[in-house]
């Protein structure tokens, strides 16, 4: 093993109460790749984001060829030898593939002329050295393939002369022969001398990738060890961990479904690029749950289930009638009401009060001769702030001043006040407290007593283990499991959305 290239300890990163990151260490020697591992939520993205510079540590130390590292901007990792290619790419769409790869490091003649003919030579001998073709260089970055365009990224990160390389999800956006050529590069940079963070849910390419796994549960390294030695069933107990399996126990004699008949009825339902052939039943009194990593396809399922994405194939049957419909607002007057994942961005209106953010959804119900009769909209809050405990002053405080927990709440209230049917929830636990937690949970469950049919998408598989009746394991784009409760354990969840084989690492 070669010498330490790059060494964190004790690195804290917390987001208001919630707790990113607590006490984690890593080590990544000189020709080594070390694949980091964790549901969503474990912790990845805010660790990588510290080391790149993104963010700043709370609390904690990191060290880069021994000496203190403490970047401050990405520009500043960059300089010391650390780069990284997120799994979203950035770059200038309407530039070159040669100028992104030199963008703000062109070669330039001591009259500051842009030297084009060189780095045009110096583009082709990269791209010649890293197996890529010179053609590339002349087109424009938005007419490449999502896999080509991460191609380019990793050929800058390996031009700046990193000696650190970090792979957000490097595979997800690639072909089998991008994937290919993107683990040539591993290897080569690696060969070198560098160090590569390998961030992935895909078990099938720890084999050919990686030396050593770290695995991070709720924030913290759980486990670490040689990729040879730790089967995929030792990391999938690692990630799924203790508090999962008294999850599972929670949910042992929850309240079922019973014999309802369904009330949305989807059959191979596709959104070209987004998800394909997707099969799921909602009936009156269920709540179903969708499953999977971020991206794989569970927002666009429920987009397209509230009008704003438009299936390519599929039928879908809401209340035993054909349902297609164009548009939220048609979704709304079928009977259906969504509860999108970010409510900052997404949900709330920052610039009006409480009482105008529950009622938006029905104005026509409040308001009269196009002004809004203030007495119905605080007789509609009223109500919702007295049954679903909201805490705030008065309808006319500002939405802003609500904790997270009371904001969430008022977001689905506006949605029950439309009286739906089906009630889509996208993450709705996210970003609030432990305690304001399970009143949610007591609330969705309170609603499918009542007979609303519920769709829940979580990335905290707890959360789905407690809440539902039926869990769904979405997977680049397509269902891959489904699960009765009792059947959903914390094990079986994770091996269909890691693609776990039965093989060992």
């Amino acid at each position: 093993m070669g010498s330490t290239l790059l060494e964190a300890t004790g690195l804290c990163k917390a987001f208001g109460p919630t707790q990113a990151l607590a006490e984690v260490g890593l080590h990544l020697h000189a020709g080594e790749v070390v694949a980091v591992l964790g549901e969503n939520g474990a912790g990845k993205s805010t660790l990588i984001k510290i080391l790149s510079g993104v963010y700043i540590a709370d609390a904690g130390a990191m060290r880069l060829l021994d000496e203190p590292y403490e970047p401050a901007t990405p520009a500043d990792a960059v300089q010391a030898g650390v780069a990284a290619v997120f799994q979203e790419p950035t770059f200038f769409p309407q530039l070159s593939v040669l100028e992104n790869v030199f963008a703000g490091r062109q070669p330039r003649s001591r009259f500051g002329n842009v030297q084009w003919t060189a780095m045009l030579r110096e583009g082709r001998e990269l791209f010649t050295e890293l197996g890529l073709s010179p053609a590339l260089l002349d087109r424009r970055m938005e007419q490449l393939s999502l896999g080509h365009q991460q191609l380019v990224l990793i050929a800058r990160a390996l031009h700046l002369e990193a000696r650190v390389l970090i792979l957000d999800e490097p595979t997800s956006i690639l072909t089998e022969n991008d994937a290919t050529k993107l683990f040539a590069l591993v290897e080569q940079f690696t060969g070198g001398g560098g160090g590569v963070l390998y961030i992935t849910h895909r078990f099938g390419e720890l084999a050919q990738v990686a030396d050593r796994i770290v695995v991070l549960k709720d924030g913290r390294k759980v486990g670490e060890g040689a990729a040879s030695e730790l089967s995929e069933q030792q990391v999938i107990h690692l990630m799924s961990g203790r508090h999962i399996e008294q999850a599972e126990a929670m949910a042992q004699g929850k309240r079922g479904a019973g014999d309802a008949a369904p009330l949305l009825t989807v059959q191979g339902l596709t959104v070209e690029g987004a998800f394909s052939d997707v099969n799921l039943t909602v009936s009156r009194g269920e709540i179903v749950g969708l499953y999977g990593l971020i991206g794989a396809g569970r927002t666009e399922i429920a987009l397209s289930l509230f009008g704003q994405l438009h299936p390519s194939a599929g039928t879908v049957t809401l209340d035993g009638r054909p349902y297609a419909p164009r548009s939220s607002r048609a979704a709304m007057a079928a009977g259906v009401a969504y509860v999108p994942e970010d409510r900052k961005t997404q949900g709330l209106y920052p610039l009006m009060d409480t009482g105008a953010n529950l009622s938006t959804a029905v104005l026509d119900r409040v308001s009269q001769g196009g002004f809004v009769h203030r007495s119905k909209e605080r007789t509609l809050v009223r109500r919702f702030v007295e049954s679903l405990g909201i805490k705030t002053r008065d309808p006319g405080e500002s939405i802003l001043n609500l904790s997270g927990g009371s904001q969430q709440k008022v977001l689905l209230a506006r949605w029950l006040a439309t009286e739906p049917k089906l009630l889509i929830l996208d993450e709705p636990t996210r970003g609030i407290d432990v305690g304001t937690k399970t009143e949610i949970h007591r609330l969705i469950f309170g609603l499918a007593e009542q007979g609303f049919g519920v769709l829940v998408i979580s990335s905290e598989l707890p959360e789905l283990l407690v809440l539902s009746d039926h869990v769904h394991v979405v997977r680049d784009g397509r269902m891959v499991a489904d699960f009765r409760r009792g059947d959903a354990t914390s094990h079986a969840v994770l091996e269909a959305t890691m693609g776990y084989t039965g093989a060992d690492v």
